[in-house]
């Protein structure tokens, strides 16, 4: 491994270990673009999207950046096949799955050399998506703005108890904004980091410039 790499850069051959959030209406493939190229990794975001969006705003990303990005795809969402033959016939290599079994799809998109991360709100499902074989782990706290689960478990509570019965690489999400946020994190064992609503405020502030 390079110096300043860890395993979330490693994984996602990025220069920072930080992803942009699949933020329903808000991730298109402007935003996702914008911090491939800062070297964190984007995501578009397919939940809001009729797969001929999904299709037209991963081919925009493809010109728009020569960085890995990725989809976000929430697994109740209707008109999944076609969201996943997209995303395959499209060519892309990082997929972060959400609300739903991490086994779906994982062996089908790993086939493909896809890597795949699931999001989970609790220790106990973590452990179920390292069972899946998932690439890497999403623990997102109450805080957060998404699928934050039942337990109201506070990121900073969650991230040491998952970490503590997985070994698969680990992403912090939810509440992180700040540089010493994203350094108590880590600290707390997450290999990474997570972030939406403050790439969505940032990115609207400059567009309105």
């Amino acid at each position: 491994m390079q110096q300043g790499q860890n395993r979330i850069t490693q994984l996602f051959n990025i220069q920072y270990p930080i992803i942009q959030a699949g933020m329903i209406w808000h991730s298109g493939w402007k935003l996702a673009s914008a911090v491939s190229n800062c070297g964190g990794l984007g995501l578009i975001g397919s939940a809001s999207m009729y797969p001929d969006i999904l299709r037209e705003n991963i081919q925009k990303c493809k010109k728009a950046t020569d960085k890995p990005f990725g989809v976000n795809v929430a697994l109740l969402y209707p008109n999944l096949e076609e969201i996943i033959n997209i995303i395959l016939e499209e060519g892309v290599k990082i997929v972060f799955t959400s609300a739903g079994s991490p086994k779906a799809y994982t062996e089908t998109l790993q086939k493909e050399g896809i890597k795949v991360a699931h999001v989970v709100s609790s220790t106990k499902f973590a452990m179920k998506c390292e069972d899946a074989g998932v690439d890497a782990i999403v623990a997102e706290g109450f805080e957060a703005g998404g699928h934050n689960g039942r337990d109201e478990t506070t990121t900073f509570c969650l991230i040491p108890n998952v970490r503590k019965h997985i070994s698969k690489p680990l992403i912090a999400a939810g509440g992180i904004a700040l540089g010493s946020q994203i350094k108590a994190a880590m600290i707390l064992g997450a290999d990474g980091v997570q972030i939406g609503f403050s790439f969505c405020c940032d990115y609207r502030s400059k567009c309105a410039q």
